[in-house]
């Protein structure tokens, strides 16, 4: 059997006033979602586990059949995992975004979608005159690494300093969410030493130039230690490949064991290479189990707060990843289709959040429960509820036939 997964990140959402109490899976034009919801299965799925905070990072790795509670040893480590960075035993990853700080607001904790170019050329700046133990690596537009090594500050001060993640914030006053704990100095230090760097860069100067605005500052967060996973092999006996534009997917991806395929023109944002991921996804299908592809726009479009913009998104992966695959998955009696989001991103509050999500899985051995549409009240209208959030993969994998009453938690 071939196995398909399709994850819009942060595509659910919360009911919004301003749209009569609808969220944007309501409101939104979803053929394809829809299709698979009322020819398959569909429910309501919970990825981040509760006792754990909201993120892609959980959520991911619950998606992909791991449990966080012992998997997760932070966000950075498995981005560094994608970047072929290897950790030593005392070396600590933080996640390193350029971000716009203005009058003491976090004005764009994407810096404006700085492009991957400019960025690069930001952070091996930064990197090349860096006076303080510490690595910089540049990845994907504002997502970028760091890694400082035990030695002026010891691994488990800086592991358990509290740094909150920028989106979070977003258009907020920052002071009071600037790094706290044992080794919030330090970190502080490093964050207020890059901004003259890059106040003074040719690339800010240029940006401020066109219209756009410039990256004031690196913010830190996402930290941890090098993880430990068993291989998608040695757990499911099944080969696989992953198809993301962002890093911690592909790291994921990386530790899992599994193929990071890396699609031209995909950039974590709503003008993403879609018909360049779902051919690749296709075309590795013909020699793995299991593909997962990974839509970042809709999280995106909810951090900026626009409603219509995640609507946007959330119609461009149905129409641009969803209906594509699943014409293709008719032709093929052995395959399964799974389309879900890897946790709420909620317009009213610009970030993640906790919650179930719904999910839908469609082809071979999959008996419908009825569900009409594919959107939140209509996942829970089908009475089927997946908690723990680790679980709904494997699930997927190992059992024959789905049906309403197949579940069972493993």
């Amino acid at each position: 059997m071939k196995f398909l997964c399709l994850i819009g990140d942060g595509m659910a959402d919360f009911p919004l006033d301003a749209r009569g109490g609808r969220t944007p899976l309501q409101l939104a034009s979803t053929p394809g979602l829809d299709a698979l919801a009322s020819e398959g299965l569909c429910g309501l799925y919970w990825p981040i586990p509760r006792d754990l905070p909201p993120g892609s990072d959980i959520g991911n790795l619950s998606l992909f059949g791991y449990d966080p509670h012992g998997t997760f040893t932070g966000r950075a480590p498995l981005e560094a995992a994608n970047q072929g960075i290897s950790l030593g035993p005392d070396d600590v990853a933080f996640r390193c975004n350029l971000v716009t700080l203005d009058d003491g607001v976090m004005k764009s904790f994407t810096a404006d979608h700085i492009s991957s170019e400019e960025a690069a050329k930001l952070i091996r700046t930064l990197d090349a005159e860096c006076p303080h133990d510490c690595s910089f690596y540049p990845g994907v537009s504002y997502r970028h690494l760091a890694v400082i090594p035990g030695g002026e500050v010891k691994p488990d001060a800086l592991v358990a300093t509290v740094c909150t993640p920028p989106h979070d914030i977003s258009d907020r006053p920052y002071s009071e969410h600037l790094p706290k704990g044992p080794a919030g100095e330090y970190l502080r230090m490093l964050m207020e030493w890059s901004r003259p760097l890059l106040e003074r860069h040719p690339v800010n100067a240029a940006r401020r130039a066109a219209g756009h605005l410039p990256a004031t500052s690196i913010w830190l967060w996402g930290q941890g230690q090098a993880p430990r996973m068993e291989t998608y092999r040695e757990r499911f006996g099944v080969s696989g490949a992953v198809i993301s534009a962002v890093d911690l997917v592909k790291g994921i991806g990386v530790c899992a064991g599994l193929e990071v395929i890396n699609v031209p023109g995909a950039t974590g944002y709503i003008d993403t290479n879609y018909e360049g991921k779902v051919e690749a996804a296709l075309r590795a299908l013909e020699r793995v189990d299991f593909v997962y592809v990974h839509v970042e726009a809709p999280d995106e479009c909810a951090h900026e707060g626009i409603i219509d913009k995640k609507i946007a998104a959330i119609e461009a992966f149905d129409r641009r990843v969803v209906g594509p695959c699943l014409e293709a998955a008719r032709s093929h009696a052995d395959w399964r289709v799974l389309a879900a989001p890897d946790h709420v991103t909620a317009l009213s509050s610009r970030t993640h959040a906790g919650g179930p999500v719904p999910f839908a899985v469609w082809g071979c051995g999959v008996a419908s429960n009825g569900v009409a549409r594919y959107d939140e009240a209509s996942a829970e209208a089908g009475g089927l509820v997946i908690d723990p959030g680790y679980a709904l993969i494997p699930w997927i994998i190992r059992t024959d036939r789905l049906d309403a009453h197949s579940f069972q938690i493993t």
